[in-house]
């Protein structure tokens, strides 16, 4: 049975094959599309790949561990957002608070040139 996204969703993906620093293996990421594009007949989700280690990146949201189905801290890298097939999702393991996926969305909005930076 194919996965059904939703926006704040953690799912487990497999992103290989990668080109350079992409992320890529098997990892949990962060559906940040909204559900209109989820349910369409493209069957393509945007999604931020999520990180275990923390690093020092202003960017990144700490995602807590709980509901959002990790067993530790996750950081959602916003750097790293892309489109990718609803067919490399692999299982759900949770979802975040909308605040989560707002802030992560807003945060890839800033890194491609559509909102200001307040640092």
């Amino acid at each position: 049975m194919a996965p059904s996204p939703e926006r704040g969703d953690l799912f487990m993906a497999d992103l290989d094959p990668i080109v350079g620093r992409e992320q890529g293996g098997r990892r949990q990421v962060l559906i940040a599309s909204i559900d209109q594009m989820n349910r369409a007949p493209a069957s393509v989700v945007i999604i931020i790949p999520v990180s275990t280690t923390p690093r020092d990146n202003l960017f990144h949201v700490r995602i807590e561990p709980g509901i959002s189905g990790l067993d530790r801290a996750g950081y959602a890298m916003p750097e790293m957002v892309r489109s990718i097939s609803t067919k490399r999702l692999k299982r759900r393991a949770g979802h975040v608070p909308i605040e989560t996926v707002e802030l992560a969305a807003r945060n890839a909005g800033i890194l491609i040139g559509l909102g200001r930076t307040k640092f």
